[in-house]
């Protein structure tokens, strides 16, 4: 997995690469259907799976927020809102892997950028893992404090 981070006038971009023993297909179906992403994502669902179609973020029991798909190919492309940023993943096939790129965008007024961006490369990780034994990483097994003090000390220095 690689990692990479930017900054310009707007906010702050997080890039993640991970190449992923699996097709596009198979992938797919974990990044834009209600079934996978929650196997790896519970909180996340689907409404819609089109550009401008609605998707959920539910925090408790009756407390959704809604986000748009702001980008759509089938097995290629899936993006939407998050919060006030967005996020993107991208599917590249190669012979005997895929390139799953992960792009993130959180404007500065964005209030936990560090933690976001920690919870993101842990389910980066488990996507991988998921998509290719079958079974979600353990959040309770990852340091989020620790590398969200990485990453704090990586967006200083750019």
């Amino acid at each position: 997995m690689t990692i990479q981070y930017a900054k310009d006038q707007q906010g702050v971009y997080q890039t993640i690469t991970v190449n992923i023993s699996n097709g596009a297909h198979h992938i797919f179906k974990y990044l834009s259907t209600t079934e996978g992403i929650q196997q790896w994502f519970p909180q996340l669902s689907f409404q819609e799976r089109a550009v401008g179609g609605k998707m959920y973020f539910h925090i408790a029991e009756s407390e959704n927020i809604e986000m748009r798909i702001t980008h759509f190919e089938e097995n290629k492309v899936i993006g939407f809102t998050w919060d006030i940023g967005k996020v993107r993943f991208e599917l590249y096939e190669h012979p005997s892997y895929v390139a799953l790129i992960f792009y993130e965008y959180l404007p500065f007024e964005f209030p936990h950028t560090a933690l976001d961006f920690a919870g993101w490369q842990f389910q980066l990780e488990s996507i991988k893992n998921i998509t290719e034994t079958g079974e979600a990483l353990d959040q309770y097994n990852y340091d989020f404090d620790a590398k969200k003090t990485e990453i704090e000390a990586s967006l200083a220095v750019i």
